[in-house]
């Protein structure tokens, strides 16, 4: 994926059925974006890095949210209800859209957004399950890097 900068990638799944996905771009949002998308692909069965597929339907649009300790912890629990929106409506859910992320009074955060798409539609996804918090490191360029485990059930 090369939207707005964003570059994603994912290695090949080894013979435990794992691979790690990495997300780099210009900002904490637009990398937690980036990831969130990027799960949404591999467990839809789409290639990563093509960006949102938006040429079909959204006639339906299912919140998702995330809140931790930290903005790793908080991907995870978000990319855990994008991954169950998922298993509930289908894959055609297509589009993952990061509205906010906050930092909160006790030093943690709260992101929140939307998967898009059309209900039922697509094959049967893919089972995933990220048993790790992800790894979000910021360069002095700002450039933030996101590094996610993914295991392949």
């Amino acid at each position: 994926m090369s939207t707005h900068s964003i570059a994603a990638s994912l290695t090949e799944w080894s013979a435990d059925s794992t691979a790690r996905l990495t997300v780099t771009a210009p900002s904490i949002d637009a990398a937690l974006a980036g990831a969130l998308q990027a799960i949404l692909d591999v467990a839809g069965g789409r290639p990563v890095g093509t960006g949102p597929d938006r040429s079909g339907s959204q006639s339906i649009s299912a919140p998702i949210r995330g809140q931790g300790a930290s903005v790793g912890t908080a991907l995870q629990e978000m990319a855990n209800d994008l991954l169950a929106q998922l298993d509930a409506n289908g894959t055609g859910l297509t589009v993952a859209r990061l509205d906010g992320v906050l930092a909160t009074d006790d030093d943690g955060y709260t992101a929140w957004g939307y998967v898009l798409g059309e209900a039922g539609g697509g094959t049967v996804p893919v089972g995933l399950s990220i048993p790790e918090t992800p790894e979000v490191s910021q360069e002095q360029g700002s450039q933030t890097t996101i590094a996610v485990l993914l295991v392949r059930s």
